[in-house]
């Protein structure tokens, strides 16, 4: 089975009231889940023993021991205190300080579960792939545009010669240009955009080589792409706003940048400091 706790935070969303009443008892409460009995954690969590039994069975367990064998497998040796479920739809009864507390606990689960599932050989291929690329193109709608035009602002200081255009039907036109040396960076989270499949479509007609970041879920971009770099599916695609899925896919793009950049680092960071250089007259200067 894969990290228990990890499995539980991305299905959360589709669970019932019962289910996700047994998530936020197991997640607030792991060390205490192993000496308890099913009988205990039905009334601990208000659910019935039927429940607890069907609940661990739905998460590919065969049984309460199995699941906490992998339970206790998937904690940290310093693990002891608590983690809450945050609700990702804001309620009435939240203040400013609860909406933090949230907020927090989202960003580092996100952060946790982003390392625990991060395909390290999948990273290394694709940084190689974008350090041999003639050209790259980024693609991206809505927030997935933020990150693609981070990566493309990024990579485009260190020298790589990169494209990106919040009209896709401009940048799908460059493609006419394209061949097997150039690579195209497609961030999804749904994996789903019809117009990022367009131009994926089109550019591998014309042979080039394709990126996607996308979340941990089968998807049309994830049979596409040449390599997939893969966030962990957390967050509803119907959500209130994009945050674990913004955060972690941001992070895709850091390391796919700081790895293009690594080997030849010391002459990057001369060009870096060159194009800092470039704007700083644009900066008002206090007399």
């Amino acid at each position: 089975m894969d990290n228990i706790k990890l499995m539980i935070r991305e299905r959360y969303g589709q669970m019932s009231k019962g289910e996700k009443r047994l998530s936020d008892f197991i997640l607030e409460n792991p060390v205490r889940i192993l000496g308890m009995t099913a009988a205990d954690i039905a009334e601990a969590s208000g659910v019935s023993t039927a429940s607890v039994i069907r609940y661990v069975k739905k998460l590919g367990a065969e049984g309460l021991d199995r699941f906490k064998l992998e339970l206790a497998s998937s904690m940290d040796p310093d693990e002891g205190g608590e983690w809450k479920m945050a609700d990702p739809v804001l309620s009435k009864e939240d203040n400013l300080e609860s909406i933090c507390e949230k907020m927090q606990a989202r960003t580092e689960s996100a952060f946790k579960d982003f390392f625990y599932q991060l395909d390290r050989q999948e990273l290394e291929r694709a940084v190689n792939m974008v350090k041999s690329a003639r050209k790259l193109y980024l693609l991206g709608i809505g927030s997935s545009y933020t990150v693609a035009y981070d990566l493309f602002h990024k990579l485009r200081r260190a020298g790589f010669d990169a494209n990106c255009y919040q009209d896709i039907n401009m940048v799908t036109e460059f493609f006419n240009y394209i061949d097997d040396r150039d690579v195209v960076i497609a961030v999804s989270y749904s994996g789903q955009s019809s117009e990022v499949l367009y131009a994926c479509r089109q550019a591998k007609e014309k042979q080039a080589q394709v990126i996607a970041i996308t979340r941990n879920r089968d998807s049309a971009i994830k049979a596409m792409a040449d390599i997939c770099l893969q966030i962990p599916d957390k967050e509803d695609v119907r959500r209130v706003g994009t945050f674990e899925s913004l955060q972690a896919s941001l992070m895709m793009g850091w390391l796919l940048y700081l790895g293009a950049i690594q080997e030849d680092f010391e002459r990057i960071e001369v060009e870096l400091v060159k194009t800092r250089k470039l704007v700083e007259g644009l900066k008002e200067k206090n007399d």
